[in-house]
């Protein structure tokens, strides 16, 4: 492909999309952030849903989300700061239809996972909330690790 008014064929088209999908997965995962601040992350969001469990009517769980909610924000911040200095533009909102689905799908399991760690407690199962933090601090842990620009990259099969 020396001139510009040159067709490509399929075979090279498909080549150069290939080569661009690897670059940009090798990319993701040599950019990755350090372990102890996805680990900060997990845990401050595990403290909002274990407060939220626990806390009946104004007692000190409240203070666990608030430091949980804080935290959690200030170290999002500092994710986004760093990849930020690494050069990589992360979008926090999806511009794409499987982005907007993933997202979608991602707050309906992590809402359910959040209100039912306190309702179960609520109806006598004590040990929901510390479930419920387990279960969402493990899985925000794995999603922030795999995927830490948030995009979904499709495996090849070649």
């Amino acid at each position: 492909m020396t001139n510009e008014k040159e067709t490509i064929s399929k075979e090279e088209a498909a080549a150069t999309l290939k080569s661009v999908d690897l670059t940009k997965r090798d990319a993701i995962k040599s950019f990755r952030i350090p372990l102890l601040l996805i680990t900060l992350i997990s845990l401050s969001y595990s403290l909002i849903v274990f407060s939220w469990g626990m806390a009946e009517g104004g007692n000190m769980w409240a203070l666990g989300m608030y430091i949980g909610a804080a935290s959690f924000g200030i170290f999002v911040a500092l994710y986004l700061y760093t990849f930020r200095l690494l050069g990589i533009k992360v979008s926090i909102l999806a511009r794409t239809k499987e982005r907007i689905k993933s997202d979608l799908v991602l707050l309906v399991i992590f809402g359910v996972i959040f209100i039912a760690g306190r309702q179960f407690r609520l109806i006598g199962f004590e040990f929901a909330p510390h479930i419920a933090a387990l279960i969402t601090g493990c899985y925000m842990t794995y999603l922030l690790y795999k995927y830490p620009t948030g995009e979904y990259l499709t495996r090849n099969k070649t």
